[in-house]
C-alpha cells in the first residue's frame, strides 16, 4: 500500500468523509423527515439505513485490505459462457498454464485468479462436454486486474482444442452485443457508457436511443409503437408498479442513469417472462459491484437558453424540503379539514346557526391566500453523483457491494408558448373554427434524487445470494398562465380570459429485492434461481390550485389600463379550486426458475426449464377537492394597472384573505352574512382501492436440433384477478377474471459463428387498468374531461410474429434487419362519446401493427487507419398500425357530413424513428467525442370527435454533441450540448393541407459541463 508523508491510508482518508456523511444525515436530513409523508419517511429511512450499513461494514475493511502485496501482483477475471446460447457455465475450470494457479467458475459463470506476477500468461479453459480452449498472451500488470471472458463451444468428434490470442479490452456496448448474440429472444440494449456519451440523464431519455423506442411526455416509453398496457417495465427482472392514476405506465424519468449498468429491451416473448407485453419489456439493471475498490464522484452545471436565469419563471412558495423532492407540510390540507369525514356546512343553513356559521368561517379561512404563481428568476441546472464499490472476503467467501447516489435540480420553462383549440364546423368550410387561442407561459422547478445499493455474497462457489435496494424521489413545482380570447363564445368581444395553475407533484419509487442463484452439480447440473421483491411507487399532488378570471384593456385618461373581473361566479366559469390527490401502489412478487440440462444425444444438452411466479398489486387512490363560492359584487370590473400580474396577485391576496372569507357581518336580526366561502367538491366515487393478483406457471425447453439450430419452445399459463372498489358504496365494484395459455416458439439459426437468423411466434396479452374498469365517472382536473370506466372490458390477446437477421461482424459491431407483425383481438381504446369531452373505454374488434427495423454499428477503421477509433451507428424503425374506429364515432362524423377513415394509428405510435450516432475514442489520451441525432414521425396524441381532425405531436430534430477529456489524477471533464438545432415542440391538426397548431413552445438549447473524479 502506498503511504504518503502524513501516513494517510485509504482507511484514514475515508474516515473524515464517513464522519461528515454521518453528521449530515443525523443533523440535517433526518430532522426534516417527520414533515414528509409516512410512506416517504419509512422508505427514505430504509434506503439510508441500507447504504449506511454498506458503508460502515464493508467500505473501510475493503479499503484496508489493499495491502502492499496486492500492488506487486495482478489478477485475471472474467466469465465463461456457452458459445451458442450465451449462458454462463458454472463449474468450468480455468487454469494458468505452467503455474499452479487456477479457479472454477461460480454460479454466475465468473472466475478470478489472484496473485499473478506481472507478465504474459496462457490460460486453459475446460468444461464437461465442451471443447477446451487455450488463450495465449494474457497481459497482467502490477496492481491491476485483466478482464478475460471465455466462450466455449459444445464438443464434437471432429473438433480439436482451440487456441486463440487474448484481447483483454472489454467495451460495455460490446458486452451487451455478446449477450444479445446468445439470447433466446429478440432484444436490444443500451449501456451506461452509451447513456453517458449521449448525455441521457434518466431512463426515459436514454430509451430514445434504443432501436424501435420512442418517448412521450418525457417519461413514457413506446416500443415498436406500443406503450401503456402493451409494455412492461422491470427492475432487475422484477415488475415495477405504476404511479399514474389513469394509465398502466411506469414513469421512467424517475430513474437516473447514474445508478444503472444497462437497460435491456426484450421484444419477443419466452415463457419464463411475464406475458403482459407486446411492444417490449424494459428491464432496468442496476450497477454491478467491481472486484476492487472503485469510486467516482461528479458534479455538473447546465444552462438552457429558454429556462435558465429566466426572470419571468413562474413558481410558488417553497417549503423547507422542496430541495429534497418532498413537501414539508406547507401544502397539506389544514388540520381542521384533514379528516375525510369533516363536513363543511352549507352557507344557506349556516346563516341562521351560530355553530354552523363558526364551522364554515373556520373552514373558509383555513387555507393560505396564495392562489396564483409568482415570478422569480430561475437558477442553473445542477447535478451531483457518487458511486463506491468493492469486493471483500467474509468467512473466506466473496462479498461484493456497490452504493451509488444522484441528486439533481432542474428548471424547465417557456415564455411565449401557444395553446389553442380548433373545431370542424362544416364540411364546406376549408378552415377550422378557432374556439380559443391562448398565450402560454409555464415554469417547472424539479428536485430529484436517487440512492441504490447492491450486496452479493457467494455462500459457496455454486451458490450466490444478493440484495438490492433502490429509492428515488422527485418533486416538481408547477406554475402556468394561459391568457387570450375565446371567440367561440363571444366572437366580437375584446375580453380576454386568463387561467392560472399552481401545483406541486411529489413522486417516489422504491424497490427492495432478494435474489438467489444456485447450481447443484450433484443433481445433474440443476440450476435454481429465485427472486423475492417489494416495490412501491407514489404520486402525491398537494394543493393543486386553479384560478380563472377575465380582463380587457381600456383607454382611460390617455393611458391603457387593464380592467379585470375577478368575480365571475361558479355559474359562469370554473370556480377557484384546490385539489389534493394521493396515489400509492405496492407490488409484492416472488418467482422461482428451475433449469436442468439433459443429454439426449443431440449436438449439445437439451435444457428444460420450468417455474412459476406470483404477483400481488395493491393501489389506493384518494382525492379531495375544495371550491370557493364567490360572493357577488366583490372585485367586479376593477382597474389593476397594466398587464403585469403583480397587481392581480396583490388583489387576490385580499380577495382570498380573512377580510373577505367566511363571516363578514351580522344583521340586526342575527343572521350571518358571508363573503367568499369554501365548499366541499369531493366526489367519493372518485376514490377507489384496486387489487391485482397474477399467478403464473410455465414450462419450456431449449433444444439444439442441429449444432447451429436452436428451438426454444414452451407455454405459460397466467391466472388473473383484478378488482376495483369505489369508496362510494352505491357504485358496484369492477372486476376481471381470466385464465390464459400463452404459447411461444423461437428458432435461432446460426448461419455462422457470428451470424444468426431468428424466427419467433408467440401469444401475449394486455389487461385493462384499474381506472378503465372502475364503473364510475370522474372529472379530469388536468384535461378538463369527464372519464367513465367500463366494467365490461375484456383483456386483449395479441399474436406476435418476428423475424431477424443479425451479423456480429466483430466485437462491438453489428448489422441487423428485423420484421414484425402483431394482430390484436379486442384491443382497448380510449373513445369519445360526445363533443363535450366525455370519454370512456371499450374493446374494438381488432388492430394490427407491422414494421421493420434496421440497425448497424461499425468501427470505421476499414475505410482508413486513422478512423480506427471512430464508431458509426444507426438504427431506423418503420411502423404502421391500424386500429378500428368505434362505429359510434363513424356514425357521428357521417351524420355531420364528414367522411373519415374507419381506422387510425395507435396512440403514441410514430411511422418512423431514426437514430444516428458517431463516437470517437482515443483511450491513450483519454479523449472521446460523441454526436447523436434523433428524429421521429408525427404520432397521435388525442382523438377528436366528429369531423374535427385528430391531434398529433409532430417530429423534431434532436441533435446532441459531447466531448470528454481525461485531465490528471483521475479527473475528467465533459462538455455537452443538447437540442443543438433548437427545434420546438409542436402539436397540431392537419386540415385541407393546413397545419393548425394546438400546442407549441420552444425547448431551448442546453449546455452542460461535468467534472468527475475517479478514486
Amino acid at each position: 500500500m502506498t503511504v504518503d508523508e502524513s501516513g494517510a491510508t485509504p482507511t484514514r482518508l475515508l474516515l473524515p468523509f464517513s464522519d461528515r456523511l454521518r453528521r449530515t444525515v443525523l443533523e440535517r436530513l433526518l430532522p426534516l423527515l417527520p414533515h414528509a409523508s409516512s410512506s416517504g419517511r419509512r422508505a427514505t429511512l430504509l434506503a439510508l439505513s441500507f447504504l449506511a450499513l454498506v458503508g460502515v461494514v464493508f467500505a473501510l475493511p475493503a479499503a484496508h485490505a489493499q495491502s502492499a502485496d496486492a500492488q506487486e501482483t495482478g489478477a485475471i477475471e472474467g466469465v465463461v459462457v456457452d458459445g451458442e446460447t450465451g449462458k454462463t457455465l458454472p463449474g468450468a475450470n480455468v487454469v494458468v498454464v505452467g503455474e499452479q494457479k487456477g479457479a472454477s467458475t461460480g454460479v454466475d459463470g465468473g472466475y478470478r485468479i489472484d496473485g499473478l506476477a506481472p507478465g504474459a500468461y496462457d490460460l486453459k479453459c475446460s468444461f464437461v462436454s465442451y471443447q477446451p480452449k487455450t488463450i495465449t498472451g494474457v497481459e497482467v500488470a502490477a496492481g491491476e486486474t485483466a478482464t478475460l471472458d471465455v466462450t466455449l463451444n459444445a464438443q464434437t468428434q471432429e473438433r480439436e482444442e482451440v487456441v486463440v490470442t487474448a484481447k483483454v479490452a472489454r467495451n460495455s456496448e460490446a458486452g451487451l452485443l455478446q449477450e444479445r448474440q446468445g439470447a433466446a429472444a429478440v432484444s436490444n440494449a443500451i449501456s451506461a457508457e452509451k447513456m453517458s456519451q449521449t448525455g441521457s440523464g434518466d431512463v426515459a431519455d436514454a430509451m430514445s436511443q434504443v432501436t424501435g423506442a420512442t418517448v412521450t411526455g418525457g417519461k413514457y416509453v413506446n416500443v415498436r409503437g406500443l406503450g401503456g398496457r402493451y409494455g412492461l417495465s422491470q427492475l432487475n427482472g422484477a415488475n415495477l408498479p405504476s404511479a399514474d392514476p389513469d394509465r398502466n405506465s411506469v414513469q421512467l424519468d424517475l430513474f437516473p442513469t447514474e445508478l444503472l449498468s444497462s437497460i435491456a429491451v426484450t421484444k419477443t416473448f419466452t415463457p419464463d417472462k411475464p406475458g403482459n407485453f407486446s411492444g417490449g419489456s424494459v428491464d432496468i439493471r442496476t450497477s454491478n459491484f467491481p472486484t476492487e475498490l472503485k469510486g467516482k464522484v461528479s458534479t455538473s452545471a447546465g444552462y438552457n437558453s429558454q429556462s435558465s436565469l429566466n426572470e419571468s419563471f413562474l413558481t410558488g412558495p417553497s417549503g423547507g424540503t422542496d430541495f429534497l423532492g418532498f413537501d414539508d407540510g406547507l401544502r397539506s390540507i389544514p388540520s381542521v379539514l384533514s379528516s375525510p369525514s369533516v363536513q363543511i356546512p352549507q352557507e344557506t343553513v349556516a346563516r341562521t346557526d351560530p355553530a354552523l356559521a363558526r364551522d364554515l368561517h373556520t373552514a373558509s379561512q383555513a387555507f393560505n391566500n396564495t392562489i396564483i404563481p409568482v415570478e422569480r428568476q430561475s437558477g442553473l441546472n445542477n447535478e451531483y453523483s457518487f458511486s463506491l464499490g468493492n469486493e471483500a472476503s467474509l468467512f473466506g467467501r466473496s462479498l461484493g457491494f456497490v452504493a451509488s447516489g444522484n441528486y439533481s435540480r432542474k428548471y424547465d420553462a417557456y415564455v411565449g408558448g401557444q395553446t389553442a383549440q380548433f373545431q370542424a364546423s362544416d364540411p364546406s368550410n376549408d378552415s377550422l373554427v378557432t374556439n380559443y387561442r391562448f398565450d402560454d407561459t409555464r415554469g417547472v422547478d424539479e428536485a430529484r434524487w436517487g440512492l441504490q445499493g447492491n450486496l452479493s455474497y457467494a455462500v459457496h462457489p455454486n451458490h450466490q445470494l444478493s440484495a438490492t435496494a433502490l429509492r428515488t424521489q422527485s418533486g416538481e413545482q408547477l406554475g402556468r398562465r394561459l391568457a387570450g380570447p375565446f371567440p367561440k363564445n363571444s366572437p366580437a368581444s375584446t375580453v380576454s380570459f386568463e387561467t392560472f395553475v399552481l401545483g406541486y407533484t411529489e413522486r417516489s419509487a422504491g424497490s427492495y429485492q432478494l435474489q438467489g442463484e444456485h447450481f447443484f452439480e450433484n443433481l445433474l447440473g440443476l440450476r435454481a434461481d429465485w427472486n423475492a421483491s417489494y416495490s412501491r411507487t407514489t404520486q402525491e399532488e398537494p394543493d393543486l390550485r386553479y384560478f380563472f378570471n377575465q380582463f380587457r384593456d381600456a383607454e382611460r385618461n390617455g393611458t391603457t389600463e387593464r380592467v379585470r373581473n375577478i368575480n365571475l361566479g361558479s355559474s359562469n366559469a370554473t370556480p377557484p379550486t384546490r385539489l389534493f390527490r394521493d396515489l400509492v401502489e405496492d407490488n409484492r412478487e416472488a418467482s422461482l426458475d428451475l433449469e436442468l440440462p439433459v443429454e439426449l444425444g443431440l449436438a449439445s444438452p437439451v435444457t428444460f426449464k420450468t417455474g412459476g411466479s406470483y404477483l400481488s398489486k395493491d393501489r389506493t387512490f384518494r382525492e379531495r377537492k375544495f371550491d370557493y363560492d364567490i360572493e357577488s359584487g366583490l372585485f367586479t370590473d376593477v382597474t389593476l394597472g397594466t398587464g403585469s400580474t403583480d397587481a392581480l396577485r396583490e388583489a387576490l391576496g385580499r380577495f382570498f384573505g380573512n377580510e373577505f372569507l367566511g363571516v363578514t357581518d351580522t344583521t340586526a336580526g342575527g343572521r350571518f352574512q358571508f363573503g367568499n366561502v369554501l365548499t366541499e367538491g369531493t366526489l367519493q366515487r372518485n376514490n377507489y382501492d384496486g387489487t391485482t393478483e397474477v399467478a403464473a406457471a410455465y414450462g419450456m425447453a431449449e433444444v439444439p436440433i442441429l449444432s447451429n439450430l436452436r428451438l426454444i419452445a414452451g407455454a405459460r399459463f397466467e391466472q388473473t384477478d383484478i378488482e376495483v372498489v369505489s369508496r362510494d358504496s352505491t357504485v358496484a365494484p369492477g372486476r376481471l377474471q381470466t385464465g390464459d395459455l400463452l404459447p411461444s416458439v423461437n428458432l435461432v439459426y446460426g448461419v455462422t459463428e457470428k451470424m444468426n437468423v431468428r424466427l419467433a411466434a408467440a401469444r401475449t396479452l394486455a389487461r385493462p387498468t384499474f381506472r378503465e374498469i372502475a364503473p364510475f365517472q370522474s372529472f379530469s382536473f388536468a384535461g378538463g374531461s369527464v372519464i367513465s370506466g367500463n366494467p365490461d372490458l375484456n383483456r386483449t390477446l395479441i399474436n406476435n410474429y418476428d423475424v431477424r437477421w443479425e451479423w456480429f461482424t466483430n466485437p462491438g459491431e453489428v448489422l441487423a434487419v428485423s420484421g414484425f407483425y402483431k394482430y390484436f383481438q379486442e384491443p382497448i381504446e380510449r373513445v369519445l362519446i360526445s363533443d363535450n369531452d366525455q370519454i370512456t373505454f371499450q374493446n374494438v374488434p381488432r388492430a394490427q401493427v407491422f414494421g421493420a427495423e434496421f440497425e448497424v454499428r461499425q468501427r470505421m477503421g476499414w475505410l482508413a487507419e486513422p478512423l480506427e477509433n471512430l464508431t458509426a451507428a444507426a438504427n431506423l424503425t418503420l411502423i404502421e398500425s391500424r386500429v378500428d374506429v368505434p362505429q359510434r364515432e363513424l356514425d357521428v362524423a357521417q351524420a355531420g357530413g364528414f367522411d373519415i377513415s374507419d381506422t387510425r394509428p395507435f396512440q403514441g405510435q410514430s411511422p418512423y424513428v431514426l437514430n444516428l450516432n458517431l463516437a470517437y475514442d482515443i483511450p491513450r489520451s483519454g479523449t472521446s467525442a460523441n454526436v447523436s441525432f434523433n428524429r421521429f414521425g408525427k404520432r397521435l396524441v388525442e382523438v377528436s370527435f366528429g369531423g374535427t381532425p385528430n391531434i398529433y405531436e409532430f417530429g423534431r430534430n434532436d441533435l446532441r454533441f459531447s466531448v470528454n477529456q481525461r485531465l490528471f489524477a483521475g479527473i475528467e471533464a465533459k462538455l455537452s450540448v443538447e437540442n443543438v438545432l433548437n427545434d420546438s415542440f409542436v402539436e397540431g391538426q392537419e386540415y385541407n393541407g393546413t397545419l393548425f397548431k394546438t400546442y407549441e413552445y420552444d425547448l431551448g438549447r442546453t449546455y452542460k459541463l461535468t467534472v468527475s473524479y475517479n478514486l
